[in-house]
């Protein structure tokens, strides 16, 4: 009986110390399991994926001194993005200039303008100044606008595509794009871009490289753009721009101020691994975009749409629709959820057409696909511009008719007055009373014509008289 129970004991032994290995096994290699991927792509093109990229890890120390130069994008006879009365030159110079006061009141960092007024300089010799004040990192500030106006809208950063540069950039990056959502701008993404030869794109992050220096470039919002106006209407929101871009900065170098009553030494930045390769930008068109109508008011022209898209790359941005097959399309809207593949939005038709409806979904770098077409019954409805015009035309009518129907009232009152005027005229007459005088005037007139009449008888019977006379004298002469 004891053998047994000691042979079953050794048995649960072994059974606990085997499973003890297994636990230790995977802890060892949990780092890697657990790590948030970052992908890069090798020399060869192949996808790649860098592990390690996790938030919350312990911040490295922070030396004793952190020096920060600050790039204020063009000057000079470059004055960059031209838009209304914004000139992109002087917006990157207020915006700097903020951002290197707020970060001065922080302990432990020293910071430089690359150009303190309106000059112009070259990328290279913007980056030799870096470097000669040995900086910890380079922030190249600018703001943005669409080729044709009024197109694209939102914030993005731009960083290296290769090694430590990519790492620390990314890592920045994540601090302000984050912030600059959180004041209520898009999010364009942290992204690269390579040039014909396969370097970087950005002629201030490609000369900053070759210094052994990270740069990132930051596009605050687009100054064209009806969604991002608001951020950027004047001076004031350029220096809020510079403070909050300042409070990233320190973040990420883990700052602290008794000025400010801000301490960020224990701040939790992305840690991002250094790729084996080049960060390559997405050069291909989403991998899938569909299209179902899921709801039509006929009385509204109103159209609800499904919209599904993915592009496992670099995500999905923005959409537009089309209601004639693709001849036209609407202004670009931000794609609602960017962690969902299908989104729902709602569209207007115009009346009195056989509606076909085609979306294009863009992805981070703004290629698009186009879905299928979905062809729908007629939308015969009115608008609103034509009730108002059925409306204003029975309006019309109507006054006519009033004008009219006062026409013949006013002739009618006219006839009513002048019937007035007559029957007073006529109880003016019935109502007479005669005087003396009156009276005497008429026997005067009775007496006038007694006596004219006497007179043109006696003048009568005169003429004839004689005229007998002359009539007996002429028989007496026969």
């Amino acid at each position: 009986m004891r053998f047994s129970i000691f042979r079953i004991c050794r048995s649960q032994l072994k059974t606990a110390m085997g499973i003890l290995v297994v636990l230790l096994a995977i802890f060892s290699y949990a780092p890697e399991v657990l790590a948030v991927e970052v992908g890069y792509d090798d020399p060869e093109g192949n996808r790649a994926t860098a592990v390690g990229a996790q938030e919350g890890e312990a911040p490295q120390e922070t030396p004793e001194n952190i020096v920060i130069v600050i790039d204020p994008g063009h000057g000079g006879d470059q004055e960059g993005g031209m838009y209304d009365a914004f000139v992109e030159k002087e917006m990157t110079l207020i915006t700097a200039k903020a951002m290197k006061e707020e970060l001065e009141q922080y302990e432990g960092v020293t910071v430089y303008l690359t150009r303190e007024d309106d000059r112009k300089m070259s990328l290279e010799d913007r980056v030799a100044y870096a470097k000669e004040k040995n900086a910890d990192m380079l922030f190249c500030l600018h703001y943005n606008l669409s080729k044709d106006h009024n197109t694209l809208f939102g914030a993005e950063c731009w960083v290296s595509a290769f090694d430590k540069y990519y790492s620390e950039g990314y890592s920045f990056a994540d601090i302000e794009i984050k912030a600059l959502e959180e004041l209520g701008l898009y999010s364009r993404g942290i992204k690269t871009r390579l040039n014909d030869d396969g370097d970087d794109y950005y002629g201030i992050i490609r000369h900053a490289r070759e210094q052994d220096l990270t740069c990132v470039l930051i596009e605050h919002c687009h100054m064209d753009h009806g969604n991002d106006r608001p951020f950027c209407e004047g001076r004031k929101q350029w220096e809020a721009f510079g403070r909050l871009d300042a409070d990233c900065a320190a973040k990420y170098f883990h700052l602290r101020s008794e000025k400010l009553g801000t301490d960020y030494r224990d701040y939790q930045t992305l840690n991002v691994p250094i790729p084996q390769g080049v960060m390559r930008p997405d050069t291909t068109e989403p991998d899938v975009c569909m299209i179902e109508v899921t709801d039509q008011e006929q009385d509204t022209g109103m159209i609800t749409v499904s919209l599904a898209a993915a592009d496992y790359d670099s995500g999905m941005l923005y959409y537009d629709y089309s209601y004639d097959g693709g001849e036209t399309f609407s202004a670009r809207y931000a794609w609602a959820d960017k962690a969902a593949d299908t989104i729902t939005f709602t569209m207007q038709a115009p009346p009195h057409i056989i509606p076909q409806i085609v979306v294009r979904g863009y992805n981070g770098y703004d290629l698009y696909t186009v879905s299928n077409p979905v062809t729908l019954p007629s939308m015969d409805y009115k608008t609103e511009e034509e009730i108002a015009a059925e409306l204003a035309e029975t309006e019309a009518l109507e006054a006519a008719a009033r004008a009219e129907e006062a026409k013949k009232l006013q002739e009618l009152d006219a006839d009513q007055k002048n019937y007035v005027e007559i029957r007073r005229k006529q109880t003016e007459d019935a109502s007479y009373t005669p005087t003396v005088g009156d009276f005497l005037k008429i026997c005067l007139l009775c007496a006038l014509i007694v006596v004219g009449a006497a007179l043109s008888a006696a003048v009568f019977l005169k003429s004839r008289r004689m005229r007998k006379r002359h009539k007996k004298r002429r028989k007496r002469k026969k």
